[in-house]
């Protein structure tokens, strides 16, 4: 990590594509369940405090990043149907996989914003609605809405992690 963070603050040129990436690859299938949020966090306070973007900047890249990390999930969950939740890596998950089906069927379109926002589930909850039939247009306008309340999200702490190291 601190070798990224150095290589973010000699290259400044880059600093929107890091942290885009990192937006992306925190809510990427299968790579965000391994992935936390928290480096996404740590790398975006630090070019806010280094003074390498502005938090308009910042958030805007991380949300693209996740933006597109989404849609490439709902695409592949309807790409792969029904079946997504039969693969071996999904029955691995398979208590977060019902969790995020009766979060489905509980609160429809809705679910989208919901899994947002809730770590463990961002990135098999795109996957699932695409395999769901969730319809396509639905699925980008409530993932505009969930991009925007974690873009928010996401500048609140940067801000207040900013505010505790004196940024």
């Amino acid at each position: 990590m601190t070798d990224l963070l150095s290589w973010i603050s000699q290259e400044r040129d880059f600093a929107f594509a890091a942290v885009m990436v990192m937006g992306f690859i925190e809510a990427c299938p299968g790579l965000g369940l391994f992935i936390s949020g928290a480096i996404l966090l740590s790398a975006a306070s630090f070019v806010y405090a280094e003074g390498l973007l502005s938090l308009g900047e910042i958030v805007s890249a991380a949300i693209f990043g996740a933006f597109i990390s989404d849609q490439f999930g709902f695409y592949l969950g309807r790409y792969l149907g029904p079946g997504l939740i039969d693969l071996p890596w999904m029955q691995k998950r398979a208590g977060l996989i019902e969790k995020t089906q009766a979060q489905l069927r509980r609160f429809g379109a809705f679910t989208v914003v919901i899994g947002r926002l809730l770590t463990m589930i961002r990135s098999i909850v795109p996957m699932l609605l695409g395999a769901s039939g969730l319809s396509s247009l639905k699925f980008f306008v409530f993932d505009v809405i969930a991009c925007g309340i974690w873009g928010a999200g996401l500048a609140l702490l940067v801000l207040g992690v900013g505010a505790a190291f004196g940024a």
